[in-house]
């Protein structure tokens, strides 16, 4: 049994036995406090070892029913619920049960075990079993089984929210795949098809390309982190594969600089930029288009820019249909990175550019694999 298993489980039995233990543990340092600090009146005779477990079990059944009215009733129905003021009072009350009934379980202790007639018994001679086991040992027991009560809480409730926010970026990820345009697919098969029907010698490697694509996109991009050559050389599949379906109307001019290797990316976002900014590029009508393609390297960050220019003096007027485009990746980024990096288009006349500045990289020794963390990791959550 791990841990984490010991300290989080439901199962009627691990929890039976973390109880136990913390009563042991409890009635243990109950057991040596009675040895070492007797009662007022036995000041001057030290407790033997079995007067002193006599002793534990007169205050033992107080704390154990006033522990789970604590962290059974009081903290999740007041506390959890924001109820602090009743919540409050009601803990006081349950000091003053604990004051009252100790006081009563050390008369019944004197009574019993040194045959002291009630009548006899003064508050002098039962304060301490008043004092410090109903009031000091009292506090400090509600707030230990208190404060573990709270730190599971609070514990479990960041696991959840860990769960969902990795839930949303899965769930993010995957409308990412989807959003990978239809169009492409099909202009991409109907070449391949077109290639084999003529024996071109391009088509083993266009079917490479759409292999690699496909595979990725479903499989692969499952990681937290791919290293960033495999999302640049698909990057670079892609726009092949724009290239060869839109035949000489599209020319790409690709420029990366900067250390490559060594560099893991979140998977997807490149691609979807480059995917989105190709879809929009080629809606609009032109005779012939050049694009360029410039990715910066520096450290941990990475400087990326597509730009668009239409060299028939086509004019682009607005982008509020590409700016749309980004929206769900800049989601994405916003989760990942927390608004730092956003994608920004800038337009000019004749020239569109899609900035994308400053995007975190990681950078690790771990081989790729060691780095994944999938869905099924946060399935136990």
């Amino acid at each position: 049994m791990s841990s984490y298993d010991f300290i989080f489980s439901d199962k009627p039995s691990t929890r039976a036995l973390r109880h136990v233990i913390f009563w042991v543990v409890f009635s243990i340092h109950f057991f040596i406090q009675s040895l070492l600090v007797p009662g007022v009146n036995e000041a001057l005779t030290p407790r033997t070892p079995l007067e002193s477990l006599t002793n534990i079990s007169y205050f033992l059944p107080v704390y154990i029913i006033s522990v789970y009215i604590f962290i059974e009733l009081i903290i999740p129905k007041l506390l959890f619920r924001n109820r602090y003021t009743i919540f409050f009072i009601s803990t006081v009350a349950l000091l003053l049960f604990n004051f009252a009934a100790c006081y009563l379980s050390g008369l019944l202790y004197e009574h019993v075990e040194l045959q002291m007639p009630y009548s006899q018994i003064k508050f002098a001679d039962n304060k301490y079993h008043a004092i410090v086991n109903g009031g000091f040992v009292s506090v400090i027991l509600l707030a230990m089984a208190g404060g573990i009560k709270i730190a599971k809480k609070w514990f479990q409730k960041q696991r959840e929210n860990e769960a969902l926010v990795q839930a949303k970026l899965n769930s993010e990820l995957q409308l990412l795949k989807i959003q990978i345009n239809p169009r492409f697919l099909f202009h991409s098969l109907h070449s391949v098809k077109q290639h084999i029907l003529t024996n071109s010698s391009q088509a083993p490697k266009l079917i490479l390309q759409v292999a690699d694509l496909l595979s990725y996109i479903l499989y692969e991009s499952d990681q937290t982190y791919v290293p960033l050559e495999k999302e640049l050389g698909i990057v670079k599949d892609y726009i092949a594969l724009e290239e060869n379906t839109t035949g000489e109307n599209l020319q790409t001019n690709i420029m990366i600089t900067g250390e490559v290797a060594g560099k893991y990316v979140t998977p997807l976002i490149l691609l979807s930029i480059v995917e989105a900014g190709y879809e929009y590029f080629l809606t609009i009508p032109s005779q012939q288009s050049f694009s360029e393609l410039m990715i910066d390297i520096k450290g941990d960050e990475l400087d990326f820019s597509l730009t668009y220019k239409n060299l028939s003096g086509h004019f682009v007027e607005s982008v509020f249909e590409l700016n749309k485009k980004f929206e769900g990746i800049n989601k994405q980024l916003s989760n990942l990175h927390q608004g730092h990096q956003m994608v920004v288009i800038e337009s000019i006349p004749e020239k569109v550019t899609i900035v994308l500045k400053n995007l975190s990289l990681h950078i690790s020794q771990l081989l790729p694999g060691e780095l994944e963390i999938t869905r099924s990791a946060y399935e136990n959550v």
